[in-house]
């Protein structure tokens, strides 16, 4: 058994780097040879096609049903000194081949060996907090308007946490240009950054920043407001959370269900949710609409509630609730509530019907 055993290692050892093109030529040579030999030693399994690969493989394969076996002399020392040791080799090579394929492919995918230059559209998520960042990948999946591809990358001796639900990359560090590429950082659509400390968010944050391509947006995590707040300074366009819970607990002590209304907007499997829309900037430069009336049109028409209006040209950038009288315009960014996403045609339409009341 052990000499079977380091037979099969170095056989499995030897077939690594053969190509399967060269094994099919291998076993269609062998199968043909040994045609050959059971032709001139007149047996009958080498009479019809079917019979003789049916033969070949019972036998190549050590299966030997029986029920067709060589009766010449020749015929017999042909398949005792070639077609069975033939086929055992060339099986066991097929499964050493199998066999490396098989690890070389867990490797990548578990291991975080993988290449993911080629993807474009998707998610990254950079860094690892355990069961939080376990959460957020789940709410992105659960998002339907998201692409299916979630790219989770760290800079930790860990496998892959999701198996067989994300695509997985692991590396040295952050800092290794290699391992963002690896990840599709050129192709994201998004980048999540969320880890341990606000420390290891500002070094992911730095390292990212200098790869991601234009239009790509970036949110990342940081408990410490000073953190966020530096980021922003240092990162033109990053966008920063911070833990909101003992403010939201303030809140819902001096007004009752507040977290209740945070939560339901906050959902993406039930009932109403967040989303932000941008007015594209081929609209004409002098038609605008009033907040108060493309609010009004948008719920009786679409259902959708508006929240507020992104202007960086206007103060504070950012305005929740402004004025009825406010005037929306080409390039703006909407922020609405509803039950689905609206598609920039959709949210374009609304807008024009909206300028057309208002004149």
């Amino acid at each position: 058994m052990p000499v079977l055993l380091r037979l099969f290692k170095a056989l499995q050892a030897s077939t690594i780097n053969v190509s399967w093109m060269f094994l099919l030529l291998m076993v269609i040579s062998h199968a043909a040879l040994s045609w050959a030999f059971m032709a001139m030693s007149s047996e009958a399994v080498a009479e019809t096609f079917g019979t003789w690969v049916y033969f070949y493989v019972t036998t190549a394969t050590t299966v030997g049903y029986g029920d067709y076996s060589p009766v010449t002399s020749s015929g017999q020392w042909a398949a005792a000194l070639w077609v069975i040791p033939g086929g055992i080799m060339l099986f066991a090579a097929f499964i050493g081949k199998a066999t490396a394929n098989i690890s070389s492919t867990w490797r990548m995918l578990v291991q975080g060996n993988a290449d993911y230059s080629h993807l474009n559209g998707h998610t990254l998520v950079v860094g690892w907090h355990g069961e939080p960042t376990a959460h957020i990948i789940r709410i992105l999946q659960a998002d339907t308007n998201l692409p299916d591809d979630i790219v989770l990358c760290v800079a930790k001796d860990i496998d892959n946490p999701l198996p067989g639900s994300i695509k997985f990359v692991k590396g040295d560090s952050f800092s290794d240009t290699e391992l963002l590429a690896r990840a599709g950082i050129q192709g994201a659509s998004r980048i999540i950054i969320y880890d341990e400390t606000d420390e290891r968010v500002a070094t992911i944050a730095l390292s990212v920043f200098d790869q991601k391509p234009a239009g790509c947006h970036v949110v990342a995590h940081c408990d410490n407001p000073a953190t966020a707040n530096m980021l922003r300074r240092t990162l033109p366009g990053i966008e920063c959370t911070q833990g909101l819970s003992i403010e939201m607990l303030v809140r819902s002590a001096t007004d009752a269900g507040i977290s209740r209304v945070v939560n339901e907007l906050l959902a993406i499997d039930h009932g109403a949710t967040q989303f932000q829309g941008c007015l594209p900037n081929t609209l004409p430069a002098d038609q605008t609409a009033r907040y108060g009336d493309l609010m009004s049109l948008a719920k009786s028409s679409d259902n959708i509630t508006l929240l507020g209006v992104w202007r960086p040209s206007i103060e504070a950038h950012q305005m929740l609730n402004p004025p009825a009288d406010f005037a929306v315009g080409k390039g703006d960014t909407l922020y609405y509530m509803g039950d689905k996403r609206l598609t920039e045609a959709e949210l374009t339409r609304l807008f024009q019907s909206a300028a057309q009341g208002a004149a």
